[in-house]
């Protein structure tokens, strides 16, 4: 996948095949601001305010209390990106705004946008890691309100896959415990839990994270095979006698060392023929072309953690050393960039 800059009509086809489109120029200006415009338009409640019905740009400043000026402007950019569009003087969401956006969003990705801000704070240190090596530890730098913003984002991310733990993760029958490990919200233990009825998911996760993690657990119906246990990651043990371990979307923040210590710790809580699961995004091998959404996620993440995306091969190594033979990867062609690796305890 490639996010860029993409001629349209026959003018700017020319021009671009002529080479007189300044690309560079493009490339900085265009995908920054339309990713603030879109994060703006999400938190002025734009996208709100049009799953009531559509309206004119005068009319939604007005209601919303914003420049009309400025509004029209984030408005034309946003239909460039196919979520609004305008008919007769009146803005309405798209197929795609309804999808994500909409009051009966299928995908929403309201919370997922809105958290843009603090994540644009946190690329803005690209230079600095750059230099020193040192990430942005986001886990310690977030403060109040948008602790639950993040737990929020995070939750509308799961969704996508979710399903796909859920029925690849090998579970043996008869399971009954499942320990989600900093599982925040829930979901991936709770869609575990549903395909294998009789399995309770308890997520093991911070103190500050729990009231909003058992709020999203409580709202999306999900309390009754979800319960929640502080516990710190990287001191506490996860317990024993579990049927299940997941480690979802965990990983990448931490070194090889300390996600051999995560892996242990896990080790210890799985009973005799337990399963563990490992959900996150894949490291670009060395060699494999470019590709925008895997290496701009594993560039994001070594901005926002002091590690890194890890290739299957490197799980598969650091399971087999905790004491987990016959590690295996399992992806999905609707989730590149992303892969499951699944071993049992024997």
């Amino acid at each position: 996948m490639r996010y860029g800059t993409i001629p349209k009509g026959l003018k700017e086809n020319l021009a671009a095949l002529f080479g007189v489109v300044p690309f560079p120029m493009l490339d900085v200006l265009v995908a920054p601001i339309q990713a603030r415009a879109l994060i703006a338009a999400e938190r002025a409640s734009v996208f709100r305010m049009l799953g009531d019905g559509p309206a004119a740009t005068a009319e939604l400043a007005g209601r919303l209390n914003l420049d009309e000026s400025c509004l029209e402007l984030v408005l034309r950019l946003v239909a460039s990106m196919g979520y609004v569009k305008r008919r007769g003087g009146l803005w309405s969401l798209t197929r795609l705004g309804l999808k994500h956006f909409g009051p009966a969003a299928s995908s929403p990705f309201g919370n997922f946008v809105a958290f843009g801000a603090p994540q644009w704070d946190w690329i803005s240190r690209l230079d600095e890691v750059l230099k020193t090596g040192r990430g942005v530890e986001i886990h310690q730098s977030l403060q109040g309100s948008d602790w639950g913003l993040y737990q929020r984002a995070m939750a509308e991310g799961a969704r996508d896959f979710a399903e796909f733990v859920a029925r690849e993760l090998p579970v043996r029958s008869g399971a009954r415990l499942c320990l989600d490990v900093a599982g925040s919200h829930g979901l991936v233990g709770a869609s575990v839990c549903r395909r294998h009825p009789g399995l309770k998911s308890i997520v093991l996760e911070r103190a500050q994270a729990i009231p909003e993690a058992r709020r999203l657990a409580e709202q999306a119906g999900n309390a009754d095979v979800v319960s929640f246990r502080e516990a710190d990651l990287l001191v506490d043990d996860y317990g024993e006698g579990a049927d299940v371990v997941i480690l979802a979307n965990i990983l990448h923040h931490f070194t090889p060392e300390v996600n051999l210590q995560i892996l242990g710790r896990a080790r210890r809580a799985l009973a005799q023929g337990g399963s563990i699961g490992i959900f996150d995004i894949e490291a670009p091998a060395s060699n494999s072309p470019p590709e925008a959404a895997g290496d701009a996620a594993a560039l994001f993440f070594r901005i926002t953690s002091n590690s890194a995306c890890f290739s299957g091969a490197d799980y598969i190594a650091w399971l087999n050393r905790a004491g987990f033979p016959g590690a295996r990867v399992v992806r999905s062609a609707l989730l590149p960039s992303r892969l499951l690796v699944v071993a049992k305890a024997p």
